[in-house]
């Protein structure tokens, strides 16, 4: 017992007195180094060279291999201060510092092949942007040598590699501009939930504010979207703009494209009115510079649309007829303004009382209202339509005014019709069953409304296999699963109903989650919500289909999104009732009833809904 107490005295008498050792040594380093500084401001070379010489053999850490080394350079003894490096580095290998330093050293001394080989181990590092600088600098140096192979296109600049350059950049220098670039990598590839991580804590200028609120909108976060456009009008207002180095920025964010986007914001969040404020404080100062034409004929149209859901027809038609005549090519525009003058023709008020006040030559306050709304004439709709086609050969419009003149023409017989089509197919060819897309939409479009089913279906067939070869090396239907994320949302949505009409559930499933969940936006399907490409219909059969296979919850769900945003009452109404219909299978006769009132309330001539509620009532 005696001897392991005093081996135990002995061994922790030894660990002071190494401790104690070391320290010593550490102090002996330091002190002799600061010899070596003054020998180099009196100006004695050599004594400071004698000093280093032997520090170099008492070197114990990392920091003090970096102060010999700081000294030989001070001495111009490049040689020893980068073997001085080289024998540390084979001891810490993995040492950040060590490794920055050397890194430096090399590049300093123009070795750039190596500084940029060894530069690899700072990556993702606070020193990582040692590693993009030299990267840029071997580019910029390709670039102007003619016999180097030059990265091929802008895409290089967005790839994996050129991301984390990007984002070590950032983490040294704190320019968002950097981590902006990292961002656009991520949204090249749809990874929007990566861009949405590397939002900086802090927004510097307009330009920064704008692009990040872009990032939150392409997350669907339209809250946080909103709150960086109105940093970015603060930073515009307050001239408050700078670069990292502190000057001034001079290219600006247009005060059109912000709001534009803010107004696109509150529509999402459903504040409408607030929507149209912004829009119309901005249409006010239409005086303010900046902006596009496009963008404010964007501004415009959103303003008449908001008016027709207020039924100020009047506001509507004001504002239709000037963006029209100001944007004479502006395709939204010109088919929102052929469908109001369409619906317009089709307004009528010749009930047996109104006809009878007329004969007796009596004016009520309502028909004096009917009369005074404006009806726009179809044919002038469709000459101006016609002659921006000529124009621009804009294929949607070109459809647009196809389907109104149809809409038109409806008394027209069937074989006219589809003789009409086919011409249409046939002046549009790109080669053997292939079309413009707005053409081939039209196509099948109009066979299923002739009900020519089989029609429709081989020429829809045909035409996925000659765009994007569907079926050739793999069986049809493994093939267009595999294809759809090149597919447009239409076509998505058109195989939907096809396999839906074969009794595929599967399949009608899987490409009906697509077109709701997964299209336009990666993010889309998180947290359930209707990606904004898709068909408010798509959205109402995948509901019915979860409805059928036992997902009663999930239907609802999508249901209630489904009716937030449709706009048409007869298509709220019936989604109304298909909720009501969930609601009865899952007992709940009190929210079924609900459902089937408000399915009456919208569209009082549902009878499926008042036939249910009948039933509930009896």
């Amino acid at each position: 017992m005696k001897k392991n107490l005093l081996a135990g005295a002995a061994l922790a008498l030894c660990g002071f007195l190494l401790s104690c050792s070391s320290k010593a040594k550490s102090v002996s380093m330091t002190y002799a180094l600061d010899e070596a500084d003054r020998y180099i401001e009196q100006g004695y070379p050599n004594d400071a060279l004698k000093i280093l010489s032997s520090c170099e053999k008492k070197i114990i850490s990392p920091m003090e291999a970096i102060g010999v080394y700081k000294r030989y350079l001070a001495l111009d003894k490049k040689k020893s201060a980068e073997n001085v490096l080289k024998k540390n580095l084979k001891k810490n290998p993995n040492n950040l510092e060590l490794n920055a330093v050397y890194v430096h050293f090399l590049k300093n001394q123009g070795r750039f092949d190596e500084a940029l080989k060894r530069s690899n181990a700072l990556k993702g590092t606070n020193y990582g942007g040692l590693r993009s600088e030299l990267r840029f600098l071997s580019l910029l140096k390709d670039g102007q040598n003619k016999d180097a192979q030059a990265p091929q296109g802008q895409d290089f600049f967005l790839t994996d590699e050129m991301r984390s350059l990007y984002i070590d950049a950032y983490n040294s220098s704190g320019d968002n501009a950097w981590l902006r670039n990292a961002a656009l990598c991520s949204l090249k590839d749809g990874e929007y939930g990566d861009a949405l991580e590397m939002v900086p804590s802090q927004i510097k200028s307009s330009s920064d504010a704008y692009f990040w609120s872009l990032v939150f909108y392409d997350n669907k976060k339209f809250g946080e979207a909103a709150e960086e456009l109105l940093e970015a009008q603060n930073y515009i207002e307050k001239k408050e703009d700078r670069f990292a180095d502190g000057t001034a920025e001079t290219k600006k964010i247009a005060p059109i494209e912000i709001v534009s986007l803010l107004s696109d914001c509150y529509v999402n969040m459903g504040e409408d009115k607030e929507a149209e404020r912004v829009r119309s404080q901005l249409i006010a100062s239409i005086a303010m510079e900046g902006g596009s034409d496009s963008l404010l004929g964007t501004m415009y149209l959103n303003s008449a649309l908001y008016a027709l859901q207020r039924n100020d027809e009047n506001a509507a038609y004001k504002t239709l007829t000037f963006v029209t005549q100001k944007w004479p090519d502006y395709a939204p525009a010109l088919i929102a303004y052929g469908n109001f003058a369409y619906n317009s023709s089709r307004r009528v008020m010749d009930d047996p009382l109104t006809k009878s006040l007329r004969d007796a030559g009596v004016v009520s306050t309502d028909m004096k209202r009917f009369d005074s709304l404006p009806r726009p004439s179809v044919s002038d709709a469709l000459l101006r339509m016609k002659e921006s086609i000529a124009r621009t050969h804009d294929d949607a419009l070109y459809v647009a005014a196809l389907e109104l003149e149809d809409k038109i023409d409806g008394s027209s017989d069937e074989r006219s019709r589809l003789g009409r089509m086919y011409r249409v197919l046939e002046r549009n060819a790109i080669s053997a069953d292939l079309y413009p897309a707005q053409i081939a939409r039209y196509a099948v479009h109009t066979l299923l409304r002739l009900d020519h089913y089989d029609e429709a279906k081989d020429l829809f067939k045909k035409y996925l296999i000659a765009r994007h070869s569907i079926g050739k090396e793999r069986e049809f239907e493994e093939d267009l699963v595999l294809c759809l994320p090149k597919m447009e949302i239409w076509e998505i949505e058109f195989a939907a109903y096809f396999a839906a009409k074969e009794k595929n559930t599967d399949l009608t499933k899987r490409l009906y989650e697509r077109a709701v969940y997964e299209s336009g936006y990666s993010a889309a399907g998180e947290g359930g919500e209707i990606s904004p490409a898709a068909a408010t219909e798509s959205a109402v059969n995948l509901a019915m289909i979860y409805s059928s296979t036992g997902k009663k919850d999930k239907a609802l769900e999508l249901y209630g999104r489904a009716g937030s945003r449709a706009t048409d009452n007869f298509l709220r109404s019936e989604i109304m009732y298909r909720l009501a219909c969930v609601y009865e299978a899952k007992k709940d006769a009190a929210a079924a009833v609900k459902a089937l009132e408000y399915s009456l309330y919208l569209n009082p001539t549902n009878g499926n809904a008042r036939l249910l509620l009948g039933k509930f009532k009896e």
